[in-house]
């Protein structure tokens, strides 16, 4: 099969495309025929290496996390799936396994199956952005109707999913974005959007109950005086200082400090396809390449050039 894949750390350029074995299903997995992967921030910090503080990614390395496609064979002892079945979900990046190929093997812990309400691209576009902020909102910040969030990053995949979530959820929500995306962001459901080039939230005079900071635009320290007395803060680059931060709020504030780590499974899926299906979560896809267009396309998120998600279509 081909696939996009890095033997060594490094930038765009370690992409090659390659013909590599297909995987089997081994038990308790399913092999999947690959129709659509979505790209992710996380591919191009795992290519480059600087999330090797979070363990030992294999390599050579297929790149890519989410997918969505058909299931071709089965592995011993798995129930509830069937040949033929559209299935989305994400692979474990750190064994060298990867979306950006025409075959995954994986756990049917990591997919879900795909509503008939709900395309390839967009189930393909869920598992991190959308995992991300539903974990984060609902699972760690408890959000509730008539509560404030102040979520940064909110034209991004992850901040979009989340403002949408918020909305649905009844809470009063600030945006925060580049000046190109604030009709975007407030036609999503953002009450309020901070242009951040025109003026730092940091410095406004109001307090959330929450603040995601999908952007990773700031410390604890530095948001911590827009945060209410029991509020919470998120930050999705958990960085080694970020884990300090959290433990001295916790021992000297009712504040709260979360250095945010994804955690996907199953059910997190099936919440996803659900909210997708209801149209709670509606992914804006930017643009649908080849395997081809990978390498480019990672350098311009990189660059902060992409506003929304990128598909791959990929041909078996």
């Amino acid at each position: 099969m081909q696939a996009v894949i890095y033997e060594r750390f490094g930038d765009e350029s370690v992409l090659l495309i390659r013909e590599i074995p297909t995987p089997r299903a081994a038990t308790g997995q399913v092999q999947v025929k690959v129709d659509i992967a979505s790209l992710n921030p996380v591919d191009f910090k795992l290519r480059s290496g600087i999330l090797r503080m979070l363990g030992r990614p294999r390599r050579p390395a297929i790149t890519g996390k989410d997918f969505a496609g058909e299931i071709t064979a089965l592995g011993q002892d798995v129930q509830g799936y069937a040949v033929g079945q559209r299935v989305f979900g994400s692979v474990d990046p750190m064994c060298g396994d990867g979306s950006c190929a025409q075959f995954v093997s994986v756990s049917t812990d990591l997919i879900a199956p795909i509503p008939d309400a709900v395309s390839d691209e967009v189930a393909a576009c869920l598992p991190v952005a959308s995992g991300t902020a539903l974990q984060t909102l609902v699972d760690i910040a408890h959000l509730r109707h008539g509560q404030s969030v102040l979520i940064t990053g909110a034209s991004g995949a992850v901040g979009a999913s989340a403002v949408q979530l918020a909305r649905s959820i009844g809470a009063r929500i600030t945006g925060v974005c580049g000046t190109a995306n604030v009709d975007y962001v407030r036609s999503i459901g953002a009450d309020h959007v901070i242009d951040y080039k025109v003026a730092g939230w940091q410095y406004i005079d109001e307090r959330f109950d929450v603040i995601f900071d999908a952007a990773a635009s700031t410390t604890f320290s530095g948001a911590k005086a827009r945060l209410g007395p029991n509020g919470i803060y998120v930050n999705t680059m958990p960085r080694p200082a970020l884990f300090l931060e959290a433990l001295m709020a916790r021992l000297s504030s009712r504040q709260r400090c979360v250095p945010f780590l994804l955690k996907t499974n199953s059910a997190l899926l099936e919440r996803l396809a659900t909210l997708a299906a209801d149209k709670v979560i509606v992914p804006h896809i930017s643009e649908v390449i080849g395997l081809d267009q990978v390498a480019s396309a990672q350098r311009r998120m990189r660059e902060g050039k992409v506003h929304g998600k990128i598909c791959v279509r990929v041909a078996a």
